[in-house]
């Protein structure tokens, strides 16, 4: 007789968000020293990457530590909202900064191209953070997914109040998707010759940034304002009211998400 399987483990918010912010240190040092030793300012828009996902993952740590103080008579409804807070300060700094850097040194070298050095290294540095980006991908996700289908992945993300996942999720997607570009564009540069691949590739890296970073704010924001809670939780909520026998019917229900 087949002994029944256990239901998978389901990952730690800790180990989630600690990930992302562990391997940032690493791809940060990596693409800060692949960039100074070749010149290329994909590499330096890399590290500007990797350094935006550090200040966004440990504003997310800042974020989760405060959200779990227990409610006073200040907050009565505890500090969950505070994570929100630190998410919008997150996505604030990757806007503001970091993309507007990549994309401006991007065009600069766009316009006055310059060849690379050690070309083989930025490929390396490059294929590395492809990895470490995708395996903290990995881990935002199953956590987001749980047991649910890889279909329902668009509705979780607009009405989970797993923010920190999210945000983590987005981090690393973003991470990865600027690891793929960045290696492309020096690719193609490697194979035509032509300079202009590098400023490309740092301008790609900054509109990835950009785009996600508008992700974050927007998510955050809802939050903020007072966002609703999902409709799978309200209908279980008018379910629960419902089965009350003297009640006939549920009028009007108003929730609104005070943490995770």
């Amino acid at each position: 007789m087949e002994k029944p399987q256990s239901p998978p483990r389901k990952i730690s918010l800790e180990k989630v968000v600690t990930t992302s912010f562990l391997m940032n240190i690493s791809d940060l040092i990596v693409n800060t020293t692949i960039g100074v030793l070749s010149g290329s300012v994909t590499m330096f828009a890399q590290a500007l990457e990797g350094g935006a996902d550090l200040i966004s993952s440990g504003l997310i740590l800042i974020g989760v530590k405060r959200s779990k103080q227990p409610a006073d008579k200040l907050h009565p409804y505890g500090y969950g909202r505070e994570l929100y807070f630190w998410t919008f300060l997150s996505g604030l700094v990757i806007f503001s900064i970091t993309a507007t850097l990549s994309i401006f040194w991007g065009i600069q070298r766009f316009l006055h191209p310059e060849p690379i050095d050690n070309l083989g290294l930025t490929y390396f540095a490059l294929t590395l953070a492809l990895f470490t980006n995708g395996y903290s991908l990995s881990l935002s996700y199953k956590r987001l997914l749980g047991q649910k289908k890889v279909t329902d992945l668009w509705r979780i993300f607009q009405h989970s109040a797993l923010i920190e996942t999210k945000t983590t999720f987005v981090i690393d997607l973003m991470g990865t998707i600027a690891s793929i570009l960045g290696l492309v564009s020096l690719l193609i540069y490697g194979f035509s010759g032509d300079y202009r691949f590098d400023g490309i590739g740092a301008i790609a890296t900054g509109v990835i940034l950009g785009f996600f970073a508008l992700v974050l704010l927007r998510g955050a924001k809802a939050l903020l304002v007072g966002q609703s809670a999902s409709p799978e939780i309200e209908a279980k909520i008018r379910d629960a009211a419902l089965a009350f026998r003297h009640v006939q019917d549920v009028l009007d229900l108003r929730t609104i998400l005070l943490g995770t």
